[in-house]
């Protein structure tokens, strides 16, 4: 699946940061495909494919993440994952869901305006499991007085399951 979150700032990459195919690092690949100065399909799927070896099943292509279903669990959604991303900026971590929850959260703070999360893929890619990651990422960051808009969150996730499955 592939989430996109869009900036409204524009981004300047240092060329000396951009690293050829052949200075990937062998075991895990690049964090952000960005800096692959070599960008077709097939160093981009390499790279993936290195990280989703190495169990990192999340990759940036700048602001987008793209993410390679594991089909197991992996044990990187609990709470202490979500205190470790909360507030922090796409990049200053490794790739994760939750990066892209905290900065859609963010600029929604900051702009006062509604925010967006595309989360597209195939069949089987894990769309339905990344929405309710996302969710209960916003949910467990909720700082409401009440627990109604934590409740409302939660409650979503059967309702977008069903156009999920619908046929």
């Amino acid at each position: 699946f592939c989430s996109r979150f869009v900036f409204s700032k524009e981004y300047t990459i240092d060329i000396g940061a951009v690293k050829p195919v052949s200075d990937m690092d062998p075991s895990q690949g690049v964090e952000d495909m960005i800096q692959l100065s070599d960008l077709h399909q097939g160093s981009l799927l390499r790279n993936i494919r290195r990280r989703y070896e190495a169990k990192q099943i999340y990759t940036y292509t700048g602001s987008i993440l793209v993410a390679a279903n594991p089909y197991t669990q992996l044990g990187i959604y609990a709470k202490e994952m979500v205190r470790k991303y909360e507030g922090q900026l796409i990049g200053k971590l490794p790739p994760h869901i939750f990066a892209i929850g905290s900065a859609a959260y963010a600029n929604m703070l900051k702009t006062r305006n509604d925010e967006c999360v595309v989360i597209s893929g195939e069949s089987g890619a894990g769309k339905t499991e990344s929405t309710k990651l996302i969710m209960q990422y916003l949910a467990a960051i909720n700082r409401a007085p009440s627990n109604l808009t934590t409740e409302q969150i939660l409650e979503a996730n059967p309702l977008l399951e069903s156009f999920g499955n619908a046929k």
